[in-house]
């Protein structure tokens, strides 16, 4: 829906959905639902996790030891053969487009949305469909996953300065933390007294990650770039010098961090340190 609620200024609002079909997953013939057994553990203390920690983690999966190693028979085919998978998108947009005046230009607004993905029903039937490579390595947990909304604010605007030829602009924008995961090595003491036995293959540990995917996430990246440049006329040529800072304030958000537990949330990289860039441009 668009709208011109001002003389050179309007309103544009947008929904969209967007869902997803035709899955495949890889059936391993060789064993069967009921070769699998199924376990929880407990979340170790840690004042980052949610509630400090100490909550269970059920819906893990682990091999029979006497299916272990036996060779696999996988075959391919659609997921909707084994139950209901489903993946669906929904968002809003919502911009501003305004021009004031004769040489500015102010744009922007914010996008919000979130995916949510269901895959229990094939799961139940395939559990080896989220295993690792490893026999007895269970990845997410978590067959429904709701993501939180995830909101991205961006505005733009541009003017330039009549008679003196300088043009000033800028850009800001706040995009949302990366998403936060824990993978934890749990040791087969934590999953024994669950699972009522030792881990299949005499494995030592098993991957678990702590934090639903979709709850948890770092700090915002806010960032503002400016530019000011100058314009200069020579007959039909015309050539533009310009100044660019990007990050004004020098920001610091965090852009990835590490997903492993022993290592968790230690930072890997981070927003570039603000830096000055000059130009030229020349059109003929």
């Amino acid at each position: 829906v668009q709208h011109e609620v001002l003389p050179g200024t309007s309103v544009d609002v947008s929904y969209f959905r967007r869902w997803y079909a035709n899955f495949v997953v890889t059936d391993d013939r060789a064993v069967a639902a009921t070769d699998f057994d199924t376990f929880s553990i407990t979340a170790p203390a840690h004042p980052s996790l949610p509630g400090g920690g100490g909550y269970v983690i059920s819906g893990l999966y682990d091999i029979n030891p006497a299916r272990f190693g036996v060779p696999a028979n996988n075959f391919i085919t659609l997921a909707n053969n084994y139950g209901k998978q489903t993946e669906h998108w929904n968002g809003v947009d919502a911009t501003v487009n305004a021009r004031p005046r004769p040489g500015m230009l102010l744009q922007g607004g914010l996008s919000a949305g979130r995916t949510v993905t269901d895959n229990c029903e094939v799961v139940a039937r395939l559990p080896e469909s989220v295993l690792t490579v490893s026999d007895t390595a269970p990845n997410i947990p978590y067959c429904h996953v709701e993501e939180a909304f995830s909101t991205q604010i961006k505005f733009l605007g541009s003017y330039t300065i009549p008679r003196v030829d300088v043009q000033v602009s800028g850009r800001f924008q706040s995009l949302p933390g990366p998403q936060i995961v824990a993978n934890y090595d749990a040791p087969n003491s934590v999953v024994s007294p669950s699972l009522g036995r030792n881990l299949a293959g005499t494995q030592a540990n098993v991957p678990v990650n702590l934090v639903e995917p979709g709850t948890m996430y770092g700090e915002r990246m806010n960032q503002l770039d400016l530019r000011i440049g100058k314009i200069f006329r020579f007959g039909r040529f015309r050539t533009s010098a310009s100044l660019d800072v990007f990050n004004m304030f020098n920001a610091n958000p965090v852009l990835t961090q590490s997903p492993a537990f022993a290592t968790w949330l230690r930072p890997q990289s981070i927003l570039l340190a603000r830096f000055l860039k000059v130009g030229m441009q020349l059109d003929f």
